[in-house]
């Protein structure tokens, strides 16, 4: 008993969130850099390893989220966390725990929150885990945070995903920002004004 309940409660809401912050937030301001979170992450169980970490670090009692469908998941964000679940359009997190078809994930991205012109920042972010992030489709990203242009050989949907999300034209400053993370740990963020040129 005692040996289950250390297993069940190793990851620490203030170290291991502060490093797994530190991670998210270095991945958005480098987009195309590839950080890792696989330390924090291990210290859950189950499938959902790498978005229980980054959802234990961002979401709190005040914060609203979304999780499609996988209401296991989302029943452990919020035993964890106290995060309320919400509507897509009111959500200030989403979680999606599978690679979606293209079309589902375009509905998704066009109904979630865009922020408002006077205050873009009220966007909702979405955390997509992928089985990869890492892969053979070259993806070259401008924009905010980019020095000038960045190539990164990336998993085809992940390329896919920012491309539809550009699809939209949402326009400026509007848009979304995006957490692609993986079963191994891994995350790269695309903050809403970076482009897949």
């Amino acid at each position: 008993m005692d040996q289950t309940i250390k297993t069940v409660y190793q990851f620490d809401f203030v170290h291991d969130g502060q490093k797994v912050f530190r991670e998210l937030l270095s991945a958005q301001a480098n987009p195309g850099q590839i950080r890792t979170i696989i330390r924090q992450a291990e210290k859950f169980e189950g499938d959902y390893q790498t978005l229980l970490a980054i959802g234990c670090t961002l979401l709190d009692n005040e914060e609203k989220m979304y999780v499609e469908k996988n209401p296991r998941l989302c029943s452990e964000l919020h035993n964890l966390t106290l995060c309320k679940a919400a509507d897509l359009d009111q959500a200030d997190y989403v979680f999606l725990s599978s690679e979606m078809n293209y079309g589902s994930l375009e509905q998704i991205l066009k109904n979630v929150r865009h922020g408002t012109y006077e205050d873009p920042q009220e966007s909702a972010t979405v955390i997509l885990l992928c089985s990869q992030i890492q892969g053979e489709e070259p993806m070259c990203l401008t924009g905010p945070g980019v020095d000038g242009e960045c190539t990164q050989n990336v998993y085809p949907y992940v390329k896919k995903a920012i491309q539809i999300r550009n699809r939209l034209k949402i326009e400026y400053p509007l848009g979304v920002d995006l957490i692609f993370a993986d079963r191994s740990g891994n995350l790269l963020g695309i903050p809403r004004l970076v482009k897949v040129k």
